[in-house]
């Protein structure tokens, strides 16, 4: 905390007709909102406030939805500062004293971090009042992480069942680990509760709510929960003694596959920081603001009908946060689509060039109570403004509305892939962090062999040069890759011992378990005419196949935006596996969806290696068929916008079930996948 007492008072924003234009902390303190269409430059004009404010001392927690702010990682050449007129002394302060750290949700591309929502451990200190909002946050944003929807019945209904279920574990002192022993305790309603959640949700509700909650305990879902760094405010703002300098953390958004998950992940880490701020007031002698948090493109979080669930957390932060010394800074594209009750808090706006009615309308009916003298002059000058022009409106520290153009960024503005994360992440960082966690973390990021493409650019001059300095970070990192395990050039995984190690599924599913997954796929309405004779465990082989999907991006200038994925065929057709909206898995030809979208093994398995003759499979049953790579690229290259990296052998685990008529005797089989106990055509 003691480099809150460096923070100088004012930051600059760039320049008018008198000069150098700024804004003070202790304005920033009612928040900062940045308004502007697409190509006005409000991302460099937020990205502009984030460096002032870190040079200043200032952490800043800001979620990154499409890639381009994880650049401010990368720091612009000098040359280029010069040719706009900007000193580079300013970004020599920015690199000696700043730390830009990339968070990773449920991936180690970055650095990964997760939330576990049922941690309360230090629930306990705050008033009841407090506690009972942060239950039924955290209850409403597991529901609509689950897939209820908040507005009707069966989402209230889902959201109080949990909320009051939290309250009592919180006052019995019961632990919940994870999201199982949620499921378990729902199973077996206590009994001073029960009472109370039969009236509010129906047995049906609950069994439907378990199902769900269940689900998050498979495949990649679990990984937002349990992949990486614990969730800490202290660490996100850098007060953990990881460093020295002033942190950036970058969260950023584009590892999470859903919209429910990227409003279930800004929900959680508010809640933290609400829970943070409450235990760290602000103190005597702080000037201005403690630390503050950035999210671009606000609007499918704030908006003004739906309540998405991180809705409630936001508008709690920006009506407490002001005197916590927590900044809330914000920015869209679209000011037409926000509630703008949610922010009545702030004070401070910048407006670029604005086109639609709607949006002016919107943004007028704000500001006619903060700048109401002013307000013709805005509404006219908005279309009119260029790129990089602005209007600062800030009642606190001008008398009147402001025009300015805003300074050259010292860092890069460029749009950052997922597949180059892992080198914008320091070693120590990473060796401070993930050292003593889990296999899985560490594997993750021992596994994972990216390959480096280009950064998308709206600066073209640069953009080769960035891909230059990756290149050579990446054969920096040669000599490490080396030690782990490798693939031979047939694609075989290899330990260093020699021995080949291959890809398998886990198994949800236990024998146990099988004759009441069996049971609905029995013929016979009430009184069945079948019965389960046996069932033998087996896997079956596929084919994983590791490629770059090339998304392509607008009209007239096309953008391509490189996404790694897997997708998983048939070991003898190739059909490619997919996941039905009724969780079967399927086989088909062509899947019309685009791959990162296609739902598979990935969404919900688990991945595990084990050396080849530790695994009870007869590999003779493939024979001395090889996967044909050459096959597999072709195809699946003329199927999809797609460049192939590798192809190999995993497998997946399935119950064969025999089933006997009781009077005929007659047999039949029944193949259920051992993830969801569905019934599988082979």
């Amino acid at each position: 905390m003691e480099k809150l007492n460096r923070i100088s008072k004012r930051t600059i924003l760039g320049s008018g007709q008198e000069g150098q234009i700024g804004i003070s902390l202790k304005t920033l303190q009612r928040h900062f909102a940045c308004f502007g269409s697409s190509g006005s430059g409000k991302t460099v004009a937020s990205k502009v406030m984030i460096e002032e404010l870190a040079k200043e001392g200032i952490p800043i927690i800001a979620f990154d939805p499409q890639g381009d702010i994880a650049s401010l990682a990368l720091s612009a050449s000098v040359d280029e500062l010069k040719e706009n007129g900007v000193n580079p002394k300013i970004q020599k302060v920015f690199q000696e004293n700043v730390e830009v750290v990339i968070w990773t949700p449920g991936s180690s591309k970055g650095l990964p971090i997760c939330i576990n929502p049922l941690q309360f451990d230090e629930v306990i200190d705050m008033e009841d009042e407090d506690k009972t909002r942060y239950f039924a946050a955290t209850a409403k944003n597991i529901a609509s992480l689950i897939g209820y929807d908040l507005d009707n019945d069966d989402g209230k209904s889902a959201e109080a069942v949990m909320s009051v279920i939290f309250e009592y574990c919180n006052n019995k002192k019961i632990i919940l680990n994870d999201f199982n022993d949620l499921v378990s305790l729902i199973d077996e309603m206590p009994e001073e509760i029960a009472k109370t959640v039969s009236s509010v949700g129906t047995n049906s509700l609950l069994k439907g709510l378990n199902k769900k909650l269940s689900l998050l305990t498979l495949g990649s879902r679990k990984l937002v929960f349990q992949t990486g760094v614990p969730a800490d405010i202290n660490a996100l703002l850098g007060f953990d003694g990881s460093t020295d300098k002033t942190r950036i953390s970058i969260i950023y958004l584009n590892t999470l596959h859903s919209s429910e998950e990227k409003e279930f992940f800004i929900s959680g880490i508010c809640q933290l920081l609400y829970r943070w701020m409450l235990m760290n007031p602000l103190k005597g002698g702080q000037n201005g603001i403690q630390c503050a948090m950035f999210i671009d493109e606000i609007a499918p979080y704030i908006p003004p009908v739906k309540v998405p669930s991180c809705k409630d957390s936001l508008e709690l932060l920006f009506r407490q946060g002001r005197k916590y010394g927590v900044s809330s800074l914000i920015a869209t594209q679209s000011p037409g689509d926000i509630d703008y009750k949610a922010i009545g808090q702030f004070s401070t706006f910048i407006l670029g060039t604005l086109n639609t009615k709607q949006d002016i309308e919107k943004v007028k009916k704000r500001l006619e109570s903060v700048a109401p003298k002013e307000i013709d002059y805005i509404v006219k000058k908005l279309p009119a403004l260029k790129p990089g022009e602005f209007l600062l409106v800030s009642p606190d520290e001008y008398d009147r509305v402001q025009k300015l153009g805003v300074r050259w960024l010292v860092t890069e503005h460029v749009v950052v892939g997922e597949h180059q994360l892992s080198q914008l992440i320091p070693t120590h960082l990473r060796n401070y962090y993930l050292s003593d966690n889990s296999d899985s973390a560490n594997n993750e990021k021992g596994d994972e062999k990216e390959e480096h493409g280009k950064i998308s650019s709206n600066k073209d001059n640069n953009s080769d040069n960035i891909d230059k300095e990756i290149e050579n970070d990446t054969e920096n990192t040669t000599g490490i890759e080396q030690n782990l395990d490798e693939q031979d050039v047939s694609g075989d995984i290899i330990t260093r011992s020699g021995r080949e190690l291959i890809h398998v599924v886990k198994s949800n599913i236990y024998e146990r378990d099988i004759a009441k997954k069996v049971k609905p796929y029995l013929k016979g309405s009430i009184f069945k005419s079948e019965k389960l004779e046996i069932s033998l465990f087996k896997y079956i082989p596929l084919i994983m196949v590791d490629l770059i999907f090339l998304d392509v991006k607008g009209i007239f200038k096309k953008t391509v935006i490189e996404i790694p994925e897997k997708l998983y065929l048939d070991y003898d057709n190739m059909d490619i596996m997919f996941v039905d909206k009724n969780n079967n898995f399927m086989f088909d030809s062509v899947v019309d969806s685009d791959p990162h979208k296609i739902e598979d093994i990935d969404n919900y398995c688990t991945v595990e290696k084990y050396e080849k003759d530790d695994i009870d499979f007869d590999f003779r049953t493939i024979g001395r068929k090889k996967i044909n790579r050459k096959k597999v690229k072709s195809s699946l290259e003329r199927k999809y916008r797609v460049n192939v990296r590798n192809s190999e052998l995993i497998l997946f685990p399935i119950w064969e079930c025999t089933l006997k008529n009781k009077k005929t005797k007659k047999i039949r089989k029944l193949l259920l996948d051992s993830i969801f106990g569905n019934e599988m055509k082979l």
